[in-house]
């Protein structure tokens, strides 16, 4: 089965096996490789099998694809070591033939050569140990001591180190004193998301070797799955290795390596040592020492890996909840004081931030310019696009007296983000205070609602609503012009209303939030603390799925 392999970024080390006829790459979740990343189109890539041959071609993707640094224009076969590109993702191709070397570098290998594995055999396996129910305690025997002094120097390098990139590399120079023969030494621990191992430590006695970092799956992979520690005497002439590839240049002659594995029994990890000099390779007894000291550090790694995800969730909730103030920071304070209208307005995010918006932008000759947006998606990339937003919005509103034509160049400005496939609707509304005229330009977003003062409600410019934000370069948008009477509401708002769901998953809907018009209202927050009311009673604790915005501006009666 061929695989593709991460050989860069936070995915280093995974695997993907390229086994379906057709398996496309890209952002959309619907994808069968799944890259989340902005600059990745929602399909930018396939990979295609026909008979023995692997295709991969560029689906007219934004940034493009490569491969061995050239720009796919067309369909390309793919060979064993070719190196694929998609936007900052560096994946290697690895034909069925080829082992599955595990490539752990920050950077794309530039040779060759590849470790490669024949069938696998024991025959050079010296000795094997089980680490299921396997104590900390020093083992009976000739070796005690020896196990002793590990424990005791381990926990001395260990101190009171927290984090793992204090405890593992700690740990690794521990181990390197007790084996005076290790030139190498690895930590690798299981990625609870990818279930792969990938390596958090390392250690070289002769300082880093160049290239990129080759390990064998088939060995680490045998540790992961029997929960057994391994060692072999000779891995240069080991059965599994094909002496005639690269793992002959590598020259490991003798190789250590054991489980880490919780108290519950689950696998946290591995660690291997290994050495090429002939004449000091590892006997039975230091495999015992590294599987008791495997053993001990299960329990510091575990606490490690639970203070690192604590300290990470802290530090992401400082992060949200400053990312929260900065957001209401681009929003209104207050609703605006307009002479003769009184104004309520409300923004809740379903998540610290949202990608709901709204603005009132002050425009030349008194008048006043009320946005609303909604841009697709929730949580931080929706309010990054929002912040990005609210910039434009303003600047061309404020600059282009003609409506329409301010909220197509907000639409050419947002295309030019390079927020690729997303989108956003938006409504404006310019109101001239003293004739109660109204011009709207809609974007793709809800109509609005005018309530008139025996609670008659009607929808304003659903006919002349144009496409939404970053559809399409150059789009045309209307306006179409109301006139606010005395006593009349503009009611402006979002799909977080409409869509509010309930215990039955029934959404709250228009037309009920044109009964809840209908009752008699005093003011604009009147009004608008009844709709919320409501929605609130809509959803019965159900837990919000999207962000609601909301706008009430009321002209006084006569």
């Amino acid at each position: 089965m061929a695989e593709l392999v991460f050989v860069s970024g936070n995915r280093a080390g995974q695997r993907i096996a390229v086994s379906t006829p057709r398996a496309v790459i890209g952002r959309h979740p619907a994808c069968d490789v799944v890259l989340d990343i902005s600059s990745v189109s929602r399909q930018h890539a396939a990979v295609t099998i026909e008979g023995d041959d692997v295709f991969i071609e560029d689906l007219r993707s934004r940034n493009g694809t490569t491969v061995n640094g050239q720009r796919l224009t067309a369909r390309q076969r793919l060979s064993d070591g070719d190196e694929v590109v998609i936007c900052d993702q560096c994946l290697r191709f690895q034909d069925a033939e080829h082992f599955d070397a595990t490539i752990l570098s920050a950077e794309p290998r530039t040779d060759e050569a590849d470790m490669v594995e024949a069938d696998i055999s024991d025959s050079h396996i010296v000795s094997q140990l089980d680490m299921r129910g396997l104590s900390g305690d020093a083992p009976a025997g000739p070796q005690s001591e020896a196990h002793l002094r590990a424990v005791v120097g381990l926990r001395r390098a260990l101190g009171g180190s927290l984090s793992l990139d204090e405890v593992l590399p700690r740990m690794l120079d521990g181990l390197f004193g007790i084996f005076a023969q290790a030139e190498r030494g690895f930590v690798l621990l299981i990625d609870p998301k990818s279930q792969r191992l990938v390596l958090r430590a390392s250690r070289f006695k002769n300082g880093p070797e160049p290239g990129a970092l080759r390990l064998s799956l088939s060995l680490l992979d045998n540790v992961v799955k029997t929960k057994r520690a391994i060692l072999s005497a000779d891995a240069a002439s080991d059965s599994r290795f094909d002496s005639s590839h690269s793992i002959v240049d590598c020259q490991i002659r003798s190789v250590m390596c054991v489980p880490v594995i919780r108290s519950d029994g689950d696998v946290l990890g591995v660690v291997h040592v290994d050495s090429r000099d002939p004449r000091s390779r590892f006997e039975q007894s230091d495999l015992q020492v590294l599987a008791g000291i495997a053993g001990d550090a299960a329990q510091v790694i575990g606490r490690a890996v639970a203070h690192d995800e604590r300290i990470g969730q802290e530090q992401l909730k400082r992060d949200l909840e400053l990312a929260h103030r900065v957001q209401q920071g681009l929003l209104p304070t207050r609703p605006p004081a307009i002479d003769g209208y009184d104004v309520f307005d409300f923004y809740e995010s379903a998540q610290h931030v949202g990608g709901d918006f709204f603005a009132y932008v002050p425009l030349a000759g008194g008048a006043l310019a009320t946005v609303m947006a909604d841009v697709c998606g929730k949580g931080v990339s929706a309010a990054l696009m929002m912040a990005s937003l609210s910039g434009d919005v303003r600047y061309c509103l404020a600059s282009e007296p003609d409506a329409a034509v301010a909220v197509a160049r907000i639409n050419d400005a947002f295309l030019r983000s390079g927020w690729d496939d997303r989108f956003a609707t938006m409504i404006a509304a310019v109101l001239e205070p003293r004739s109660g005229r109204v011009t709207l330009v809609n974007a793709g977003h809800l109509p609005a609602l005018i309530r008139n003062p025996h609670g008659k409600v009607r929808e304003v410019g659903a006919e002349a609503a144009g496409l939404p934000l970053g559809v399409d370069t150059g789009a045309n948008y209307v306006s179409c012009t109301e006139v606010l009477g005395p006593g009349e509401t503009l009611i402006l708002f979002t799909d977080g209303i409409t869509e509010a769901m309930d215990h039955e998953h029934r959404c709250y809907g228009t037309e009920r939030l044109t009964r809840v018009l209908e009752d008699e209202v005093k003011t604009a927050e009147d009004l608008g603390r009844r709709i919320l009311a409501d929605v609130d009673r809509h959803a019965a604790g159900q837990i919000r799925s999207d962000d609601i915005c909301l706008i009430c501006l009321r002209r006084w009666p006569a």
